[in-house]
């Protein structure tokens, strides 16, 4: 049996990471549905700000402030990996990243389950992209393995 190198081993691990994370994303939808199906009725004549103009705004605006601080926290521990030679930070990176991706989908069932908010997939859809786009890459734990002489 072929043992696999260390790099290939952590780069799985993260990718386990990451998809275990992203299917978060699609669990709370499906909790959405089976505890309020009448919110996929897609009615299409509601306004968007859905009669709570003042709560819809303010989770808008945090859903997208924790999306950018999901990037710029993920950014700063890989930075950290490789100046650092830890590879380890790569997984923190990933890890708070992808957990700061997902507090637009909490929001969204927030509006879900406490205001019957119709729209409320926008949130969690922001929060799958915000996942989506944490996928781990290769080049970063390489990096952060490259000792220099």
């Amino acid at each position: 049996m072929k043992r696999n190198n260390p790099i290939q081993v952590e780069y799985q691990t993260l990718v386990v990471i990451w998809f275990a994370l992203l299917a978060s994303q699609i669990l709370f939808l499906v909790l959405v549905f089976f505890a309020k199906p009448e919110l996929f009725a897609f009615d299409r004549s509601t306004p968007l700000l859905a009669g709570q103009p003042v709560i819809t705004l303010v989770f808008a605006a945090l859903a997208i402030v924790f999306v950018i601080l999901s990037f710029v926290m993920s950014q700063q521990h890989m930075r950290r990996a490789i100046q650092d030679q830890d590879a380890g930070c790569i997984q923190t990176g990933l890890v708070l990243g992808c957990a700061l991706s997902e507090v637009p989908s909490i929001l969204g069932l927030i509006l879900a389950f406490f205001f019957d908010h119709p729209y409320f997939y926008v949130w969690i859809a922001v929060g799958a992209l915000g996942v989506l786009l944490h996928f781990p890459r290769k080049g970063n734990l390489d990096a952060a393995r490259y000792k220099t002489k």
